[in-house]
C-alpha cells in the first residue's frame, strides 16, 4: 500500500503461475466444444420458463486493461475534486 493508503498497481500483479491456471480454467471447453457455462445454463433455462440462457450465465468481468482504465479515471477525477473542489460549492 502506499502511503495515502491506496493499492499500487504492482500490488495488484498476479504470480505467473496463478495467471496460467486461470487462462487454463476459462479456455476449457466441454465435448462440443462449447462453453461447459452455456450448457448448463440452457439445461436450467429449459426448465425454467421464464429464463432465458443468457438470464443464466455468469456475469461478463471486465479485462485488466478496462478496470485499470476506470481506476486511474478515479484517480483522476479524484485528485480535480481535491485541488480544484468538486464544483458544488458556491463562493
Amino acid at each position: 500500500m502506499d502511503q495515502d493508503g491506496d493499492v499500487g498497481m504492482s500490488d495488484l500483479v498476479e504470480e505467473p503461475s496463478k495467471r496460467a491456471k486461470n487462462i487454463s480454467l476459462k479456455d476449457s471447453s466441454g465435448p462440443n466444444g462449447t462453453d461447459p457455462a452455456v450448457e448448463h445454463a440452457h439445461a436450467a433455462a429449459a426448465f425454467i420458463p421464464f429464463l432465458t440462457p443468457e438470464n443464466l450465465l455468469p456475469p461478463k468481468l471486465p479485462t485488466r486493461e478496462e478496470m485499470e482504465g476506470v481506476l486511474l479515471n478515479l484517480r483522476k477525477q479524484a485528485l480535480v475534486e481535491e485541488y480544484f473542489g468538486n464544483g458544488d460549492q458556491q463562493s
